[in-house]
C-alpha cells in the first residue's frame, strides 16, 4: 500500500496524540495509586512519610548512606575548617548543619515514624575539629519552631521564616547584631508551590506558599554567577520561577558553582560561603551584614577551595551550611579539602547522579 506525505504525517500526529495519553493516564493512575493507600492508611509512601497536617516528610534510613563516603565527607570539611580557622580567626569560622524535615518538625511525623540519627555523624566532625565551637546545630532552634511553618509541606526545603530562625542562631554566634522578624517586610509571592517531595509521593495535599523577607540590603545589590555569565541587580527571580514547577528558585534562579553578591553594607567583611541549595532564602539575611558574599556548591565545580581563597583576597569570614543527610550523600565534596594549589584528580562532575 503507497502511503504518501499527508498520510505519513497524520500518522504522526496520530502516534504523538497516542503517547500523550498514555502518559497522562499513567500519571493519572500513580496519582489515585498513592491517594488510594493514604486513605487506606498507608503513612509511607515512596520514601515519603504522610506526616500531620498534610505535611510530606522525606523518609531516610541507613540504606540511604555509604559509610566510607560520609566518613570522606567529615574528613574533607574538617579539614576545611580547621584551615579556616588558622586563616581566618576561630571567631571568624562557623558552619552550620541543618537537620531533614523529619529532624526539625519530629511532631509532624506518624506515630511509628521516626527522624534518623545524625547524632553521631555530627559529633564524630565535632571531635575532629580544631575549634568544635564553630560548629553550629540548627536542629535546636528549629525545632522550638516546629509548631510554624519554618518547612514547606511539600518540599524538602526549609521555608524563609526557617532560615531566618537558624539566621538569629549564626548572627548571635557571629556577633552580628540579631532583628526581629518585625525588621524584614514580608511578601508572599507563590501560593501554589508543589515542590519535590509531593513529586515522589504524589498525595493530594495543600499547596505551599513562598515568601521574601525584603530589608535594607537589597539597596545597590549586584548578583554575578559564574563569573559574568548572568549578572543581576537583584536575588530574586519571580518570573524566572514562575516558568517552572520549583518556585523554590526564587532566590537566584538555580544552583550552580560560584554566585558572587556584592552589597552596600559598608561594614568592611566579605563572607565566603560554601553552601547548598538550602543556603539560598539564607542569604537575604547576611545582605545588611556582609559587603559581599561569595557563594560555593561544590556539586557544580570543582575549581580547588585554596585557589578561591586566593582569588578573593578581601575576604575575612567563613561560613558553611549543609543539610546533614545530605552532606552526607554528596560525592563532590573533595575540593573543598584541596587547600594546596592545582588539581587533584577529581573525576569528572555529573549533576544528574546528586540529588537536589
Amino acid at each position: 500500500m503507497f502511503i504518501n506525505h499527508y498520510h505519513l504525517q497524520h500518522l504522526k500526529v496520530v502516534y504523538e496524540e497516542w503517547l500523550n495519553d498514555q502518559f497522562f493516564w499513567r500519571e493519572g493512575w500513580f496519582f489515585a495509586a498513592a491517594n488510594l493507600q493514604a486513605a487506606f492508611g498507608k503513612k509511607d509512601i515512596n520514601g515519603v512519610y504522610i506526616g500531620k497536617n498534610g505535611c510530606l516528610i522525606e523518609k531516610y534510613q541507613e540504606t540511604n548512606f555509604e559509610q566510607e563516603q560520609v566518613n570522606e565527607n567529615t574528613g574533607y570539611l574538617s579539614k576545611f575548617l580547621n584551615y579556616a580557622v588558622k586563616h581566618y580567626g576561630k571567631d571568624h569560622v562557623h558552619c552550620m548543619m541543618l537537620p531533614s524535615k523529619a529532624g526539625a518538625l519530629p511532631d509532624s511525623l506518624p506515630v511509628f515514624a521516626g527522624p534518623f540519627d545524625t547524632g553521631k555523624v555530627l559529633k564524630g566532625l565535632k571531635d575532629s575539629l580544631d575549634e568544635p565551637d564553630v560548629l553550629l546545630d540548627a536542629g535546636e532552634i528549629l525545632k522550638k519552631h516546629q509548631k510554624e511553618y519554618i518547612y514547606y509541606r511539600t518540599d524538602h526545603h526549609w521555608t524563609t521564616l526557617g532560615a531566618y530562625y537558624a539566621w538569629t542562631q549564626f548572627a548571635e554566634a557571629a556577633g552580628l547584631p540579631v532583628k526581629e522578624l518585625e525588621h524584614y517586610q514580608r511578601e508572599t509571592v507563590f501560593t501554589e508551590f508543589y515542590g519535590t517531595t509531593y513529586n515522589k509521593a504524589h498525595i493530594k495535599v495543600k499547596p505551599d506558599s513562598v515568601e521574601l523577607f525584603h530589608n535594607s540590603g537589597e539597596k545597590g545589590i549586584n548578583v554575578d554567577m559564574d563569573d559574568g555569565k548572568l549578572v543581576a541587580g537583584s536575588i530574586y527571580f519571580p518570573e524566572e520561577a514562575a516558568k517552572g514547577f520549583n518556585k523554590y528558585n526564587v532566590f537566584f534562579s538555580k544552583n550552580t558553582f560560584k554566585i558572587v553578591v556584592t552589597t552596600e553594607a559598608g561594614t568592611g567583611k566579605s563572607l565566603l560561603f560554601v553552601k547548598d541549595s538550602f543556603a539560598n532564602c539564607f542569604v537575604p539575611f547576611l545582605t545588611e551584614d556582609y559587603d559581599q558574599i561569595i557563594m560555593v556548591d561544590y556539586r557544580y565545580g570543582k575549581v580547588p577551595v585554596k585557589d578561591i581563597m586566593e582569588q578573593y583576597k578581601d575576604i575575612t569570614d567563613v561560613l558553611v551550611m549543609f543539610n546533614t543527610e545530605k552532606f552526607m550523600q554528596n560525592t563532590k565534596l573533595s575540593k573543598l579539602a584541596d587547600i594546596g594549589k592545582g588539581e587533584t584528580g577529581m573525576k569528572k562532575f555529573n549533576p544528574d547522579d546528586f540529588l537536589k
